[in-house]
């Protein structure tokens, strides 16, 4: 399967490398609203490097000394990088000692709490509005300008919103084992297990990856059809374009408004203008056995942005020596979309994590 995704500015022509160092990626989530001080949920706020989320919720738990489930968190982290994220400890009136959560880990992971406050309601998947990064990217080499003029393109006019290769899992083992499974249709009404909902989360991604792709060639995915649906960048308003004034086309030309896709599910069709929608069926015209396979398992009606535009971008180049220059690349970006999506526009990266990830980054 395809996952050689087109790029709206062409093939970066700059090279650096990605992750040398943990400290190297930053993210820090962004929850939109302030824990009220009160209730029965206990809020925290953690830095980790070197650990996956899941398994950090899984010994916070141990260490408030409660169950599991009792642990809810809002998006997945990059077990690759330095980050922080909120907690959620349903403790009632306790107040949880987790001085000791650093016993729980081994050098070179490295966890600690930065904060912890209470709240009336528990934190749920998905619950916070965005995510900031902070990248240093080391070993620049190339042309200079073209990664300058880059840098300015994608903040004033974005980039093709796909899903990361994290979605897809090592070599793509997500899409094999995924196909394989969407394929012999729903076998029972069971509820799926974790590793079978991310294969159908990767078919379903890359459905929308390839019909974005498609439309990245012929321009599409960043202007608006009559009859699209429509979404504000900077919230989840979204709205059926009919009669497109000037005021929308000004909008959608400095990147305040783009158009959506939606996901593959019952009636998906209807998230859409018919122009768009026979661009779609002709892009999985190749594979609509498995896009009409994935209408079996009952998903939920979804889309997403065709256009991603970062928001508070600043970069700063740092040119020490000749063969030592560094990029320093800041911004913010919309739960659920992911920081590669803007860095493989803007340089050819090399990541040099040690162990590659495939842990499913969002419902961040």
């Amino acid at each position: 399967m395809n996952t050689e995704w087109r790029y709206a500015w062409s093939k970066p022509i700059a090279t650096g490398d990605l992750k040398a160092h943990v400290q190297d990626f930053y993210v820090e989530e962004q929850l939109g609203f302030e824990p009220d001080g009160k209730g029965e949920f206990c809020f925290v706020f953690v830095e980790k490097e070197g650990v996956n989320t899941d398994f950090l919720a899984k010994r916070l738990a141990q260490v408030a000394g409660i169950a599991a489930n009792k642990v809810t968190y809002s998006g997945v982290k990059d077990r690759h990088a330095c980050t922080r994220q909120w907690f959620c400890l349903h403790v009632l009136n306790e107040e949880p000692d987790l001085s000791s959560i650093q016993e729980a880990f081994r050098e070179p992971e490295n966890v600690r709490v930065i904060a912890q406050l209470r709240h009336s309601k528990k934190l749920r998947t998905g619950a916070h509005t965005s995510n900031r990064f902070v990248i240093r990217l080391r070993g620049i080499a190339g042309d200079l300008n073209d990664l300058e003029s880059r840098l300015h393109l994608i903040k004033e006019g974005g980039v093709p919103n796909y899903y990361g290769p994290q979605r897809f899992g090592i070599s793509g083992n997500n899409l094999v084992n995924g196909k394989s499974f969407v394929l012999k249709g729903r076998q029972s009404r069971r509820k799926l297990s974790k590793t079978e909902s991310f294969w159908l989360s990767a078919i379903r991604s890359w459905c929308f990856n390839q019909a974005l792709s498609d439309q990245v060639e012929n321009g599409m995915w960043s202007r608006l059809c009559d009859g699209d649906i429509a979404q504000f960048q900077r919230k989840d308003e979204q709205f059926r374009a009919k009669d497109l004034s000037a005021l929308i086309y000004l909008s959608v030309m400095r990147g305040e408004i783009s158009p959506v896709l939606p996901l593959i599910s019952e009636g998906w069709e209807a998230g859409t203008g018919p122009q768009r929608e026979k661009a779609i069926k002709d892009s999985l015209a190749d594979n609509w056995d498995l896009a009409e396979a994935l209408l079996g398992f009952d998903l939920s009606r979804d889309s997403r942005l065709a256009r991603l535009v970062p928001m508070n971008m600043a970069w700063e180049l740092l040119k020490e020596t000749e063969e030592n220059t560094q990029l320093i690349v800041e911004f913010s970006l919309p739960k659920g979309c992911f920081a590669t999506s803007i860095l493989r526009e803007m340089i050819d990266f090399t990541d040099k994590s040690i162990e590659k990830h495939h842990e499913n980054i969002d419902r961040e």
